[in-house]
């Protein structure tokens, strides 16, 4: 079988090792890696419409939860020590008010009955470096630095385009390219541009690093991700490293009816901006990152509509290409890794008895068991997520009550500190967390493949 995947981020990456990993008869399996920017050369530019996603962009950060780190270590053990090594471990969420008032303070890790030697917590550090890692660990000369523009899915097998003009065929492709996918359109045609478009959410945001002498408080005690509301949105700011590398990351995010022309402003009207929409805020870490920013970017928060599936006819979606998540989810590296888990163990799996010949029916029916399943297990969980963080950020213009900022401050109160109440909160969706089970694709995999019938993971089903 022949496999390209375009994009070599999270999900692109994770799903290249773990397919090299798990394939049957690996020896006769052409998997291809393209990316159309040199992480050694230079940083994503903006899209030629000149604006790009705070997915992509606001606060430069990644962060991991703990499932989400174990899944690493399955994907790549010596990848997963890398990012610990060089990350930030976050042991807890701090809820604030713009008034200074601690909301909640709740666990971003592993705790109870986890056994400390395996226990894990949020990691978090600069999304260029993260990439960086990820193209380090396949090797770079194993990533194909190319542009694809088209992929064509009307013939027996699916043909990639370059931007060189060039055409390459495979068997399966592989859409790790983003909100923008071109796999997508190619998947959804004409509605691509209109009924699966990507949709503004109301919001923009804008975000980068600080360098500082010590680590605020609020992050240093707790070791804590600060997450703070207010009439005028949100602000947000967290260690990117190690504690003696003193690097803050910090995004701020707020509700706008316009989508900005471009992505590049004066940073001092920025700056001028988030002193006016936080200024007043009683956090002094706040006001010192504003002080210190010299950040010329703001960027519109786009997501992708729920999609009615994530691929045919030899194509297939994974990470932001299928479902771009907002920014201030914190969960698209999460969903990158789940989906890429998920996918390979699929693919693996109904793979186990079939001959490696590429133009086989039942290969081709194999790749289209695997998207189909993929689409069942995953699909409802991201568009839960999604529309959870649109409950959170449910205010598309300033508060000017403080009646109704209370209130606001109550519900989040309420639904975190007093879960029995939280449930006549018209956020109680946040009590409802997904067990481990349903968020880790090791468990709910098999457990999907003998539902179906399919009998033990990688077991022959066949003669």
């Amino acid at each position: 079988m022949k496999v390209i995947i375009v994009g070599a981020g999270f999900s692109g990456v994770s799903t290249y090792l773990l397919l090299c990993k798990l394939l049957p008869s690996p020896g006769q399996h052409t998997i291809l890696l393209y990316e159309a920017y040199d992480s050694r050369v230079t940083a994503k530019p903006a899209s030629p419409s000149g604006l790009v996603d705070t997915a992509v962009v606001v606060g430069n950060i990644i962060s991991l939860e703990a499932g989400a780190v174990r899944l690493l270590r399955y994907v790549d053990e010596e990848l997963c020590r890398e990012f610990k090594a060089k990350s930030y471990a976050n042991e807890h969420y701090t809820f604030r008010s713009a008034r200074g008032h601690t909301i909640a303070v709740l666990p971003a890790g592993d705790h109870g009955d986890q056994d400390p030697a395996t226990a894990e917590c949020t990691i978090s550090c600069p999304r260029y470096e993260a990439w960086k890692w990820l193209h380090e660990t396949v090797g770079y000369d194993n990533i194909r630095f190319r542009r694809v523009v088209n992929v064509d899915l009307s013939g027996k097998r699916p043909v990639v385009q370059f931007a060189d003009g060039e055409f390459e065929e495979a068997d399966l492709v592989v859409g790790a390219d983003g909100v923008k996918s071109v796999v997508k359109k190619a998947i959804f045609g004409e509605q691509d541009a209109t009924t699966y478009a990507p949709h503004f959410e109301g919001f923009c945001g804008v975000g980068a690093f600080v360098d500082v002498p010590e680590l605020p408080p609020l992050v240093a005690k707790r070791k804590s991700m600060i997450f703070t509301f207010g009439p005028t949105g949100s602000f947000g700011y967290c260690s990117a490293a190690p504690e003696a590398r003193g690097k803050l990351s910090w995004w701020s995010n707020w509700a706008s009816s316009d989508i900005p022309d471009a992505n590049i402003m004066d940073a001092g009207v920025i700056r001028e901006q988030l002193r006016g929409r936080h200024g007043t805020w009683k956090d002094p870490a706040i006001q010192k990152i504003i002080s210190l920013s010299t950040t010329d970017r703001i960027y519109p928060v786009w997501t992708t509509p729920d999609l009615p599936y994530w691929g045919r006819s030899g194509a297939v979606l994974l990470g932001d290409a299928a479902h771009t998540l907002q920014a201030m989810s914190g969960q698209g590296a999460n969903q990158a890794l789940e989906d890429s888990v998920a996918f390979a163990m699929l693919l693996s799996h109904y793979m186990q008895n079939l001959d490696p010949d590429p133009d086989t029916v039942a290969m081709r029916e194999s790749i289209e068991l695997a998207t189909k399943a993929l689409y069942e297990l995953r699909g409802p969980r991201v568009a839960r997520i999604r529309q959870a963080i649109r409950k959170i950020y449910i205010f598309k213009s300033r508060i000017n009550s403080a009646m109704i900022e209370y209130w606001w401050y109550l519900c989040l109160y309420t639904l975190l500190r007093v879960p029995l109440f939280g449930s006549l909160c018209p956020l109680s969706w946040l009590n409802k967390r997904p067990k481990v089970a349903e968020s880790n694709p090791l468990e709910y995999v098999p457990k999907y493949l003998a539902r179906v019938g399919q009998g033990p993971l990688g077991a022959k089903t066949g003669s």
